[in-house]
Protein backbone atom coordinates (compact mmCIF):
# COMPACT_ATOMS: atom_id res chain seq x y z
CA UNK A 1 0.00 0.00 0.00
CA UNK A 2 2.77 2.18 0.65
CA UNK A 3 3.26 3.11 -2.84
CA UNK A 4 -0.44 4.41 -3.38
CA UNK A 5 -0.55 6.10 0.19
CA UNK A 6 3.16 7.16 1.23
CA UNK A 7 3.78 9.15 4.49
CA UNK A 8 4.32 12.68 3.19
CA UNK A 9 0.46 12.22 1.88
CA UNK A 10 -0.68 11.24 4.98
CA UNK A 11 0.79 14.24 6.56
CA UNK A 12 -0.93 16.82 3.99
CA UNK A 13 -4.06 15.44 4.83
CA UNK A 14 -6.21 17.61 7.40
CA UNK A 15 -9.61 16.04 7.27
CA UNK A 16 -10.02 12.78 9.38
CA UNK A 17 -12.84 11.55 6.41
CA UNK A 18 -10.24 12.53 3.68
CA UNK A 19 -7.62 10.13 5.50
CA UNK A 20 -10.20 7.70 5.80
CA UNK A 21 -11.31 7.97 2.16
CA UNK A 22 -7.76 8.03 0.65
CA UNK A 23 -7.13 4.82 2.60
CA UNK A 24 -10.21 3.24 1.90
CA UNK A 25 -9.69 3.56 -1.84
CA UNK A 26 -5.69 2.35 -1.70
CA UNK A 27 -7.15 -0.77 0.14
CA UNK A 28 -10.23 -1.45 -2.49
CA UNK A 29 -7.73 -0.61 -5.26
CA UNK A 30 -5.19 -3.89 -4.17
CA UNK A 31 -8.36 -5.44 -3.46
CA UNK A 32 -9.73 -5.42 -7.32
CA UNK A 33 -6.36 -5.71 -9.06
CA UNK A 34 -6.31 -9.22 -6.98
CA UNK A 35 -9.72 -10.69 -7.76
CA UNK A 36 -9.01 -9.39 -11.31
CA UNK A 37 -5.99 -11.66 -11.90
CA UNK A 38 -7.40 -14.46 -9.88
CA UNK A 39 -10.27 -14.03 -12.44
CA UNK A 40 -8.36 -13.73 -15.49
CA UNK A 41 -6.34 -17.40 -14.29
CA UNK A 42 -9.50 -18.99 -13.69
CA UNK A 43 -10.99 -18.09 -17.33
CA UNK A 44 -11.55 -19.76 -20.26
CA UNK A 45 -7.94 -20.68 -21.72
CA UNK A 46 -8.20 -18.79 -25.29
CA UNK A 47 -10.05 -15.65 -23.74
CA UNK A 48 -6.76 -15.94 -21.05
CA UNK A 49 -4.08 -16.61 -23.89
CA UNK A 50 -5.56 -13.62 -26.39
CA UNK A 51 -5.67 -10.89 -23.10
CA UNK A 52 -1.80 -11.88 -22.24
CA UNK A 53 -0.98 -11.03 -26.04
CA UNK A 54 -2.74 -8.36 -26.56
CA UNK A 55 -1.35 -7.21 -22.76
CA UNK A 56 2.61 -7.97 -24.54
CA UNK A 57 1.67 -5.90 -27.31
CA UNK A 58 -0.19 -2.67 -25.98
CA UNK A 59 2.18 -3.05 -22.40
CA UNK A 60 -1.11 -2.87 -20.68
CA UNK A 61 -1.59 -5.27 -17.51
CA UNK A 62 -3.63 -8.01 -18.25
CA UNK A 63 -5.96 -7.60 -15.36
CA UNK A 64 -6.91 -3.78 -16.60
CA UNK A 65 -7.32 -4.91 -20.14
CA UNK A 66 -9.26 -8.42 -18.37
CA UNK A 67 -11.78 -5.38 -16.71
CA UNK A 68 -12.27 -3.22 -20.11
CA UNK A 69 -13.35 -6.44 -21.46
CA UNK A 70 -15.96 -7.57 -19.17
CA UNK A 71 -17.17 -4.03 -18.61
CA UNK A 72 -17.62 -3.47 -22.52
CA UNK A 73 -19.12 -7.11 -22.59
CA UNK A 74 -21.89 -6.03 -20.16
CA UNK A 75 -22.86 -2.84 -21.82
CA UNK A 76 -23.91 -4.65 -24.71
CA UNK A 77 -25.80 -6.99 -23.37
CA UNK A 78 -27.67 -4.27 -21.77
CA UNK A 79 -28.27 -2.46 -24.92
CA UNK A 80 -29.21 -6.22 -26.29
CA UNK A 81 -31.90 -6.37 -23.41
CA UNK A 82 -33.28 -2.61 -23.99
CA UNK A 83 -36.02 -2.92 -26.91
CA UNK A 84 -37.53 -5.95 -24.73
CA UNK A 85 -37.69 -3.69 -22.15
CA UNK A 86 -38.93 -1.28 -23.27
CA UNK A 87 -41.70 -2.95 -25.00
CA UNK A 88 -42.38 -4.46 -21.35
CA UNK A 89 -42.23 -0.82 -20.14
CA UNK A 90 -44.71 0.73 -22.60
CA UNK A 91 -47.42 -2.11 -22.28
CA UNK A 92 -47.26 -1.43 -18.51
CA UNK A 93 -47.93 2.47 -18.85
CA UNK A 94 -50.85 1.42 -21.43
CA UNK A 95 -52.29 -1.53 -19.36
CA UNK A 96 -52.07 0.57 -16.19
CA UNK A 97 -53.88 3.49 -17.99
CA UNK A 98 -56.58 1.19 -19.17
CA UNK A 99 -57.45 0.15 -15.60
CA UNK A 100 -57.17 3.65 -13.97
CA UNK A 101 -59.25 5.06 -16.04
CA UNK A 102 -62.44 2.18 -15.82
CA UNK A 103 -61.78 2.17 -12.74
CA UNK A 104 -61.38 6.24 -12.01
CA UNK A 105 -59.31 6.01 -8.89
CA UNK A 106 -55.43 5.24 -7.86
CA UNK A 107 -55.55 1.50 -6.29
CA UNK A 108 -52.02 2.36 -4.75
CA UNK A 109 -53.00 4.23 -1.72
CA UNK A 110 -55.37 4.29 0.81
CA UNK A 111 -56.05 7.33 3.29
CA UNK A 112 -54.25 7.08 6.87
CA UNK A 113 -55.15 9.82 9.52
CA UNK A 114 -51.76 8.99 11.15
CA UNK A 115 -49.78 9.56 7.84
CA UNK A 116 -45.83 9.77 8.36
CA UNK A 117 -42.76 11.58 6.74
CA UNK A 118 -40.41 8.36 5.74
CA UNK A 119 -36.75 8.60 5.26
CA UNK A 120 -35.57 5.01 3.52
CA UNK A 121 -31.99 4.48 2.92
CA UNK A 122 -30.40 2.23 -0.14
CA UNK A 123 -32.08 3.98 -2.83
CA UNK A 124 -30.41 1.48 -5.37
CA UNK A 125 -31.52 -1.70 -3.59
CA UNK A 126 -34.28 -4.20 -4.45
CA UNK A 127 -35.12 -4.27 -0.84
CA UNK A 128 -35.28 -0.59 -0.46
CA UNK A 129 -38.00 0.21 -3.67
CA UNK A 130 -39.93 -2.56 -1.88
CA UNK A 131 -40.58 -0.96 1.30
CA UNK A 132 -41.00 2.44 -0.41
CA UNK A 133 -44.02 0.60 -2.43
CA UNK A 134 -45.55 -0.83 0.96
CA UNK A 135 -45.02 2.32 2.95
CA UNK A 136 -46.40 4.28 0.29
CA UNK A 137 -49.26 2.23 -0.26
CA UNK A 138 -50.44 2.66 3.13
CA UNK A 139 -50.82 6.14 3.06
CA UNK A 140 -47.10 7.36 4.10
CA UNK A 141 -45.03 9.87 2.35
CA UNK A 142 -41.75 8.41 1.31
CA UNK A 143 -38.07 9.90 1.00
CA UNK A 144 -35.12 8.06 -0.26
CA UNK A 145 -31.68 8.82 -0.18
CA UNK A 146 -28.69 6.79 -1.69
CA UNK A 147 -24.85 7.29 -2.23
CA UNK A 148 -23.62 9.80 -4.31
CA UNK A 149 -22.48 6.94 -7.10
CA UNK A 150 -26.09 5.80 -7.29
CA UNK A 151 -27.20 9.07 -8.20
CA UNK A 152 -29.12 7.75 -11.54
CA UNK A 153 -30.87 4.81 -9.72
CA UNK A 154 -34.32 3.75 -11.35
CA UNK A 155 -35.88 3.91 -8.06
CA UNK A 156 -35.86 7.49 -7.86
CA UNK A 157 -38.57 7.63 -10.36
CA UNK A 158 -41.08 5.33 -8.76
CA UNK A 159 -44.28 6.57 -7.76
CA UNK A 160 -43.81 5.79 -4.67
CA UNK A 161 -41.10 8.31 -3.84
CA UNK A 162 -41.94 11.72 -3.54
CA UNK A 163 -38.13 12.78 -3.78
CA UNK A 164 -34.87 11.60 -3.62
CA UNK A 165 -31.30 12.95 -2.29
CA UNK A 166 -27.69 11.80 -2.30
CA UNK A 167 -24.95 11.79 0.56
CA UNK A 168 -21.33 11.01 1.27
CA UNK A 169 -20.29 7.25 2.11
CA UNK A 170 -20.99 6.19 5.57
CA UNK A 171 -17.42 4.72 5.73
CA UNK A 172 -15.44 6.96 4.27
CA UNK A 173 -17.08 10.52 4.93
CA UNK A 174 -18.78 9.63 8.13
CA UNK A 175 -19.00 13.09 9.20
CA UNK A 176 -20.01 14.69 6.01
CA UNK A 177 -22.80 11.58 5.94
CA UNK A 178 -24.07 12.60 9.27
CA UNK A 179 -24.73 16.35 8.58
CA UNK A 180 -26.63 15.46 4.75
CA UNK A 181 -28.74 13.12 6.98
CA UNK A 182 -29.46 15.41 9.36
CA UNK A 183 -30.20 18.46 6.84
CA UNK A 184 -32.70 16.03 4.55
CA UNK A 185 -34.29 15.14 8.07
CA UNK A 186 -34.73 18.64 8.70
CA UNK A 187 -35.78 19.87 5.89
CA UNK A 188 -38.04 17.26 4.81
CA UNK A 189 -39.44 17.40 8.52
CA UNK A 190 -39.15 13.49 8.61
CA UNK A 191 -40.86 11.39 11.07
CA UNK A 192 -38.85 8.03 11.15
CA UNK A 193 -35.29 6.99 9.35
CA UNK A 194 -35.53 3.70 8.18
CA UNK A 195 -31.80 2.27 7.23
CA UNK A 196 -32.09 -0.90 4.66
CA UNK A 197 -28.56 -1.54 4.05
CA UNK A 198 -25.32 -1.67 6.62
CA UNK A 199 -25.74 2.34 7.21
CA UNK A 200 -23.04 3.41 9.94
CA UNK A 201 -25.94 3.88 12.63
CA UNK A 202 -24.26 5.18 16.09
CA UNK A 203 -24.86 7.39 19.09
CA UNK A 204 -23.54 10.17 17.13
CA UNK A 205 -26.03 10.26 14.38
CA UNK A 206 -29.09 9.28 16.67
CA UNK A 207 -27.95 12.58 18.25
CA UNK A 208 -28.04 14.15 14.98
CA UNK A 209 -31.12 12.75 14.23
CA UNK A 210 -33.17 13.02 17.08
CA UNK A 211 -32.50 16.73 17.09
CA UNK A 212 -35.18 17.20 14.55
CA UNK A 213 -37.56 14.80 16.26
CA UNK A 214 -36.52 11.82 14.27
CA UNK A 215 -36.95 8.42 15.61
CA UNK A 216 -34.30 5.47 13.69
CA UNK A 217 -35.85 1.75 13.52
CA UNK A 218 -32.86 -0.02 13.89
CA UNK A 219 -31.06 -1.87 16.90
CA UNK A 220 -29.88 0.09 20.18
CA UNK A 221 -26.01 0.21 20.11
CA UNK A 222 -25.90 -2.48 22.47
CA UNK A 223 -27.74 -5.14 20.37
CA UNK A 224 -26.02 -3.77 16.87
CA UNK A 225 -22.48 -4.88 18.82
CA UNK A 226 -23.43 -8.64 19.08
CA UNK A 227 -25.33 -8.88 15.92
CA UNK A 228 -22.77 -6.80 13.81
CA UNK A 229 -19.62 -9.61 15.34
CA UNK A 230 -21.00 -12.78 14.28
CA UNK A 231 -18.23 -14.41 16.54
CA UNK A 232 -20.54 -12.98 19.35
CA UNK A 233 -23.69 -13.56 17.52
CA UNK A 234 -23.05 -16.92 17.55
CA UNK A 235 -21.60 -17.01 21.30
CA UNK A 236 -24.75 -15.27 22.63
CA UNK A 237 -26.72 -17.80 20.71
CA UNK A 238 -24.75 -21.09 22.18
CA UNK A 239 -25.32 -19.10 25.71
CA UNK A 240 -29.09 -19.65 25.13
CA UNK A 241 -28.95 -23.49 24.21
CA UNK A 242 -29.50 -22.45 20.47
CA UNK A 243 -27.96 -24.56 17.86
CA UNK A 244 -24.90 -23.25 16.22
CA UNK A 245 -21.98 -24.33 13.94
CA UNK A 246 -18.66 -24.94 16.43
CA UNK A 247 -16.75 -21.39 15.64
CA UNK A 248 -13.77 -20.21 16.35
CA UNK A 249 -12.57 -16.12 16.44
CA UNK A 250 -9.03 -15.61 14.54
CA UNK A 251 -7.34 -12.20 15.40
CA UNK A 252 -4.04 -13.11 12.76
CA UNK A 253 -2.35 -15.27 9.77
CA UNK A 254 -0.43 -17.01 12.73
CA UNK A 255 -2.97 -18.08 14.64
CA UNK A 256 -4.60 -19.61 11.47
CA UNK A 257 -1.16 -20.80 10.46
CA UNK A 258 -0.82 -22.64 14.08
CA UNK A 259 -4.57 -24.12 14.51
CA UNK A 260 -4.38 -27.97 14.08
CA UNK A 261 -6.42 -28.72 11.20
CA UNK A 262 -4.64 -32.45 10.61
CA UNK A 263 -7.08 -34.50 14.04
CA UNK A 264 -10.31 -33.20 12.46
CA UNK A 265 -12.83 -35.41 10.70
CA UNK A 266 -14.54 -32.13 8.86
CA UNK A 267 -13.73 -29.05 7.44
CA UNK A 268 -14.04 -24.93 8.33
CA UNK A 269 -14.96 -22.19 6.71
CA UNK A 270 -12.95 -19.30 6.86
CA UNK A 271 -14.94 -15.80 6.66
CA UNK A 272 -14.42 -12.00 8.30
CA UNK A 273 -16.38 -12.28 11.51
CA UNK A 274 -17.69 -8.17 10.95
CA UNK A 275 -18.64 -9.28 7.22
CA UNK A 276 -19.48 -5.49 6.44
CA UNK A 277 -16.06 -3.63 7.43
CA UNK A 278 -15.80 -3.10 3.38
CA UNK A 279 -12.18 -1.81 3.67
CA UNK A 280 -10.69 -5.29 4.85
CA UNK A 281 -13.61 -7.59 2.96
CA UNK A 282 -12.21 -10.42 1.63
CA UNK A 283 -13.47 -14.27 0.21
CA UNK A 284 -14.88 -16.42 2.46
CA UNK A 285 -12.93 -20.04 2.06
CA UNK A 286 -12.87 -23.48 3.34
CA UNK A 287 -9.89 -24.93 5.22
CA UNK A 288 -7.89 -26.88 4.84
CA UNK A 289 -7.25 -26.61 1.02
CA UNK A 290 -5.98 -30.11 -0.74
CA UNK A 291 -2.46 -29.60 0.04
CA UNK A 292 -1.01 -27.61 2.89
CA UNK A 293 0.78 -25.43 0.39
CA UNK A 294 -2.01 -24.54 -0.72
CA UNK A 295 -3.74 -23.77 2.69
CA UNK A 296 -0.45 -21.69 3.52
CA UNK A 297 -1.25 -19.74 0.35
CA UNK A 298 -4.44 -19.19 1.03
CA UNK A 299 -4.20 -18.17 4.48
CA UNK A 300 -1.38 -15.69 3.65
CA UNK A 301 -4.01 -14.03 0.84
CA UNK A 302 -6.53 -12.86 3.95
CA UNK A 303 -6.25 -9.27 5.97
CA UNK A 304 -6.79 -11.24 9.66
CA UNK A 305 -6.24 -8.75 11.94
CA UNK A 306 -7.89 -7.37 15.89
CA UNK A 307 -9.71 -4.99 14.29
CA UNK A 308 -10.26 -7.02 11.46
CA UNK A 309 -10.96 -10.62 13.06
CA UNK A 310 -12.24 -13.69 11.15
CA UNK A 311 -14.05 -16.53 12.13
CA UNK A 312 -13.79 -20.20 11.36
CA UNK A 313 -16.76 -21.99 11.52
CA UNK A 314 -17.38 -25.46 11.46
CA UNK A 315 -18.32 -26.49 7.62
CA UNK A 316 -21.83 -28.03 7.14
CA UNK A 317 -23.43 -29.71 4.20
CA UNK A 318 -26.94 -28.69 3.38
CA UNK A 319 -29.76 -26.79 2.70
CA UNK A 320 -29.68 -22.82 3.35
CA UNK A 321 -31.94 -20.51 4.15
CA UNK A 322 -32.33 -16.82 4.52
CA UNK A 323 -34.73 -15.10 6.56
CA UNK A 324 -36.03 -11.49 7.19
CA UNK A 325 -37.31 -10.07 10.42
CA UNK A 326 -38.72 -7.16 11.55
CA UNK A 327 -39.41 -6.99 15.15
CA UNK A 328 -40.16 -4.27 17.98
CA UNK A 329 -39.28 -5.25 22.02
CA UNK A 330 -39.11 -8.43 21.37
CA UNK A 331 -41.82 -9.49 19.54
CA UNK A 332 -41.55 -10.82 15.33
CA UNK A 333 -44.09 -8.38 13.34
CA UNK A 334 -42.87 -9.03 9.90
CA UNK A 335 -41.42 -12.75 8.63
CA UNK A 336 -40.20 -13.78 5.49
CA UNK A 337 -38.27 -17.50 5.42
CA UNK A 338 -37.00 -18.53 1.57
CA UNK A 339 -34.46 -20.61 0.06
CA UNK A 340 -31.06 -18.41 -0.69
CA UNK A 341 -31.32 -19.16 -4.01
CA UNK A 342 -34.96 -18.61 -4.70
CA UNK A 343 -37.46 -15.87 -3.05
CA UNK A 344 -40.32 -17.31 -1.96
CA UNK A 345 -41.60 -17.42 1.21
CA UNK A 346 -41.63 -21.61 3.17
CA UNK A 347 -43.00 -22.81 5.85
CA UNK A 348 -40.30 -23.79 8.73
CA UNK A 349 -41.71 -23.45 12.26
CA UNK A 350 -37.90 -24.95 13.42
CA UNK A 351 -36.35 -21.96 12.11
CA UNK A 352 -39.33 -19.52 13.17
CA UNK A 353 -38.88 -20.75 16.89
CA UNK A 354 -35.34 -20.54 17.05
CA UNK A 355 -35.83 -16.35 15.77
CA UNK A 356 -38.27 -16.25 18.43
CA UNK A 357 -36.19 -17.58 21.26
CA UNK A 358 -33.32 -15.18 20.18
CA UNK A 359 -35.57 -12.12 19.80
CA UNK A 360 -37.68 -12.88 23.12
CA UNK A 361 -34.89 -12.98 24.88
CA UNK A 362 -32.96 -9.66 24.05
CA UNK A 363 -35.85 -7.79 23.57
CA UNK A 364 -34.58 -6.64 19.95
CA UNK A 365 -36.19 -3.94 17.90
CA UNK A 366 -35.07 -3.17 14.33
CA UNK A 367 -34.28 -5.63 11.29
CA UNK A 368 -32.63 -8.66 11.45
CA UNK A 369 -31.72 -10.87 8.47
CA UNK A 370 -30.83 -14.48 10.01
CA UNK A 371 -29.05 -17.23 7.47
CA UNK A 372 -29.60 -20.96 8.46
CA UNK A 373 -28.37 -24.34 7.39
CA UNK A 374 -29.92 -27.70 7.80
CA UNK A 375 -27.71 -30.74 8.05
CA UNK A 376 -27.97 -33.33 5.57
CA UNK A 377 -26.79 -35.87 8.07
CA UNK A 378 -28.73 -35.06 10.73
CA UNK A 379 -31.74 -33.00 9.96
CA UNK A 380 -31.16 -29.94 12.67
CA UNK A 381 -31.34 -26.66 11.70
CA UNK A 382 -28.18 -23.91 12.31
CA UNK A 383 -28.02 -20.11 12.35
CA UNK A 384 -24.66 -19.51 10.50
CA UNK A 385 -24.95 -15.25 9.93
CA UNK A 386 -26.73 -12.50 11.27
CA UNK A 387 -26.99 -9.42 10.19
CA UNK A 388 -28.45 -5.94 11.22
CA UNK A 389 -30.00 -4.83 8.28
CA UNK A 390 -32.93 -5.68 5.67
CA UNK A 391 -33.26 -8.83 3.62
CA UNK A 392 -33.30 -9.03 0.05
CA UNK A 393 -36.28 -11.77 0.65
CA UNK A 394 -38.38 -8.77 1.86
CA UNK A 395 -39.09 -8.55 -2.17
CA UNK A 396 -41.66 -11.39 -0.97
CA UNK A 397 -44.23 -8.93 0.47
CA UNK A 398 -44.40 -7.57 -2.92
CA UNK A 399 -48.42 -8.17 -2.75
CA UNK A 400 -49.22 -7.73 0.90
CA UNK A 401 -51.67 -4.85 1.86
CA UNK A 402 -50.16 -4.75 5.69
CA UNK A 403 -46.16 -4.64 5.45
CA UNK A 404 -46.66 -0.97 6.78
CA UNK A 405 -48.21 -1.82 9.93
CA UNK A 406 -45.39 -4.12 11.25
CA UNK A 407 -43.20 -0.69 12.17
CA UNK A 408 -46.00 1.06 14.33
CA UNK A 409 -46.20 -0.82 17.50
CA UNK A 410 -49.70 0.87 17.97
CA UNK A 411 -51.03 -0.60 14.33
CA UNK A 412 -49.21 -3.99 14.17
CA UNK A 413 -51.29 -7.01 15.54
CA UNK A 414 -50.20 -10.72 14.48
CA UNK A 415 -46.87 -11.55 12.99
CA UNK A 416 -47.17 -10.58 9.12
CA UNK A 417 -46.03 -13.19 6.71
CA UNK A 418 -46.25 -13.34 2.92
CA UNK A 419 -49.12 -14.16 1.27
CA UNK A 420 -50.18 -17.78 0.31
CA UNK A 421 -50.71 -16.25 -3.65
CA UNK A 422 -46.97 -14.53 -3.93
CA UNK A 423 -44.62 -15.73 -6.20
CA UNK A 424 -40.93 -16.43 -6.68
CA UNK A 425 -39.06 -13.98 -7.43
CA UNK A 426 -36.63 -13.03 -9.94
CA UNK A 427 -34.60 -10.29 -11.52
CA UNK A 428 -35.33 -10.63 -15.54
CA UNK A 429 -31.52 -9.89 -16.31
CA UNK A 430 -30.67 -12.70 -13.68
CA UNK A 431 -32.58 -15.19 -16.06
CA UNK A 432 -32.16 -13.68 -19.49
CA UNK A 433 -28.35 -14.30 -18.84
CA UNK A 434 -29.34 -17.97 -16.99
CA UNK A 435 -31.18 -18.92 -20.49
CA UNK A 436 -28.06 -17.94 -22.52
CA UNK A 437 -25.49 -19.45 -20.75
CA UNK A 438 -27.92 -22.75 -20.87
CA UNK A 439 -28.55 -22.83 -24.43
CA UNK A 440 -27.58 -26.33 -24.89
CA UNK A 441 -29.33 -27.55 -22.52
CA UNK A 442 -33.14 -27.49 -22.86
CA UNK A 443 -33.99 -28.86 -19.47
CA UNK A 444 -32.22 -25.65 -18.14
CA UNK A 445 -33.77 -23.35 -20.77
CA UNK A 446 -37.54 -24.53 -19.89
CA UNK A 447 -36.71 -23.83 -16.20
CA UNK A 448 -35.47 -20.40 -17.29
CA UNK A 449 -38.91 -19.72 -19.11
CA UNK A 450 -40.76 -21.28 -16.50
CA UNK A 451 -39.49 -18.72 -13.95
CA UNK A 452 -39.98 -15.81 -15.84
CA UNK A 453 -43.58 -16.48 -17.02
CA UNK A 454 -44.81 -17.73 -13.93
CA UNK A 455 -42.74 -16.28 -11.40
CA UNK A 456 -42.57 -12.57 -10.14
CA UNK A 457 -40.11 -9.72 -11.70
CA UNK A 458 -38.69 -8.17 -8.66
CA UNK A 459 -38.59 -4.52 -9.88
CA UNK A 460 -41.29 -4.36 -12.17
CA UNK A 461 -44.90 -3.49 -11.29
CA UNK A 462 -48.09 -3.00 -13.25
CA UNK A 463 -48.82 0.60 -11.09
CA UNK A 464 -45.19 1.68 -10.83
CA UNK A 465 -43.08 0.59 -14.15
CA UNK A 466 -40.34 3.13 -14.79
CA UNK A 467 -38.23 1.85 -12.45
CA UNK A 468 -38.15 -1.62 -14.35
CA UNK A 469 -36.99 -0.17 -17.22
CA UNK A 470 -34.65 2.88 -15.66
CA UNK A 471 -33.23 1.17 -13.21
CA UNK A 472 -31.42 -1.44 -15.50
CA UNK A 473 -31.12 0.90 -18.61
CA UNK A 474 -30.28 4.10 -16.82
CA UNK A 475 -28.49 3.07 -13.20
CA UNK A 476 -26.31 0.36 -14.45
CA UNK A 477 -25.39 2.18 -18.00
CA UNK A 478 -24.10 4.96 -16.14
CA UNK A 479 -22.00 2.48 -13.33
CA UNK A 480 -20.90 0.78 -16.47
CA UNK A 481 -19.41 4.04 -18.21
CA UNK A 482 -18.27 5.53 -14.65
CA UNK A 483 -16.42 2.35 -14.46
CA UNK A 484 -14.88 2.22 -18.04
CA UNK A 485 -13.83 5.63 -18.24
CA UNK A 486 -12.22 6.08 -14.42
CA UNK A 487 -9.10 6.36 -13.45
CA UNK A 488 -8.71 3.25 -12.51
CA UNK A 489 -11.02 0.58 -13.79
CA UNK A 490 -12.14 -1.85 -11.38
CA UNK A 491 -12.95 -5.61 -11.43
CA UNK A 492 -16.64 -6.57 -11.15
CA UNK A 493 -17.67 -9.99 -10.77
CA UNK A 494 -21.40 -9.08 -11.87
CA UNK A 495 -23.69 -6.50 -12.38
CA UNK A 496 -25.79 -7.39 -8.91
CA UNK A 497 -29.52 -6.52 -9.73
CA UNK A 498 -30.56 -6.97 -6.59
CA UNK A 499 -28.57 -4.77 -4.48
CA UNK A 500 -27.92 -2.63 -7.62
CA UNK A 501 -24.67 -2.76 -7.77
CA UNK A 502 -21.05 -4.17 -9.37
CA UNK A 503 -20.34 -6.60 -7.09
Amino acid sequence: MSSILNKNDIHKVQDSDDLHKRIFDSMKITKFRQESQENLEQSWLPYRRLIKYISQLTHIPSYILNNYIRTIFCLVLLGLMFPLNLLITLFTLFLSYLINRIQRKCLLTISNPNTKRILISGGSTTKALQLCRSFYRAGHQIILVDESINWLTGHRWSNSVERFYVHPSPIKESNAYIKTLANIVRKEKINIFIPCCNSQIDTQLESALATHNCSIFHLNSDHLMIIKNQYTFIEKARSMNLTVPISFLITSRQELLNFDFNNIDHSYICKPAIPNNDIHHDKTIKLPRSTLTETIESINKLSISEDCPYLLQKFISGQEYSTHLTCINGEIKLFVCSLKTHYKHIDRPDILQWCTQYIQTLKLTGHLSLNFIQNDLDGQVYAIECHPYVNSVITSFYNHPFVANAYFESESTSMIVPLSSTRIIYWLPNELWQFCRNIRSMKKLMACLRMIFTGKEAIWSWNDPLPFLLHYHIHFLYLLFDNLFSKQIRFFNKIDCCMGTLA
